[in-house]
């Protein structure tokens, strides 16, 4: 288990608070869950829309596919226009855990929930001292104000995003902030959109207008892959006529090229708002707690 696997949980059925004991919870309510492998299976989720055989290919995929290097640099330099680094944070749909290990490797303690225990047990080999949960994002069984940092990466676009808003919004301390990325315009709608279980593709004023909706005032937003746009948009009509199953990698020598684009773009321009992309990057805090 890891060395910080043995919170303090919320109990869903009458709201107590009572610490694990080893690998198990219980509440004087009656209410249990256990942790197996090192994951605390607190719901049976796992939704339809993202089938074993995605997940698998998602994550060879992560590790060397010219967007996942970028993008990740990208998030980090919005990290760094916060006044301190986060101390706990937590990913809401960490998926693999790719971002999990970054911000540990910059010295968070740091908190995984995702749907897929699969998913969890990858995210759990890269980032070993994490607290995993496999969890409703949307109902997380932890305490409110415990985290500096929330993260929810690529996962508004699934669901209602009310329901996410409010659970970030209860788990962050006072002065913390929330960080998204969700995927941007809708002209790029395709196939793609359809395979991966989106409902939707955004615009800066929708997002904004949904953060505040929800009590969040939007600090910072960007673009990513400002500079690929047009080649994206192609790509994404061609899409049209193309019947792939999965998302494929770019030969080896275009794939360099691509992803050495995006590092440039982020390397000159990470820390401005750039106006198109083909994903939003925003930064966001409660309105009350706004200067």
């Amino acid at each position: 288990m890891p060395d910080n696997a043995a919170p303090t949980f919320l109990c869903r059925s009458c709201g107590a608070a009572a610490p694990a004991r080893g690998d198990f919870w219980s509440c004087a309510c009656g209410a249990s869950f256990r942790a197996a492998g090192g994951i605390w299976r607190v719901d049976a989720l796992e939704p339809e829309g993202f089938s074993a055989a995605s997940r698998d290919h998602l994550a060879t995929f992560e590790e060397d596919h010219f967007w996942f290097e970028g993008r990740e640099r990208l998030l980090l330099a919005c990290l760094d226009r916060l006044p301190r680094p986060p101390r706990r944070a937590i990913d809401l749909g960490c998926g693999n855990g790719r971002f999990l290990a970054a911000l540990a490797e910059r010295g968070a303690e740091v908190t995984g929930v995702d749907a897929y225990p699969d998913s969890l047990e990858r995210a759990l080999a890269r980032a070993p001292r994490a607290t995993l949960l496999a969890a409703d994002v949307t109902a997380v069984p932890l305490e409110a104000a415990g985290f500096d940092l929330v993260a929810a990466l690529d996962v508004l676009e699934h669901l209602e995003p009310p329901r996410l808003l409010a659970e970030a919004r209860r788990l962050l301390a006072p002065g913390g902030r929330l960080l998204l990325s969700v995927p941007a315009f809708a002209s790029l709608w395709s196939a793609r959109d359809e395979r991966a279980g989106h409902l939707k593709r955004y615009r800066r004023r929708l997002l904004e207008a949904e953060l505040a909706e929800s009590g969040f005032r939007l600090e910072f937003a960007t673009h990513y892959q400002f500079l690929l746009f047009p080649l994206v948009w192609l790509s994404r009509k061609l899409d049209a006529k193309r019947k792939l199953p999965l998302e494929r990698r770019p030969p080896g020598p275009l794939g360099r090229l691509l992803g050495a684009i995006n590092l440039f773009e982020v390397g000159w321009w990470g820390r401005r708002s750039l106006p198109w992309g083909s994903s939003l990057i925003a930064l966001a805090r409660p309105a009350e707690a706004a200067p």
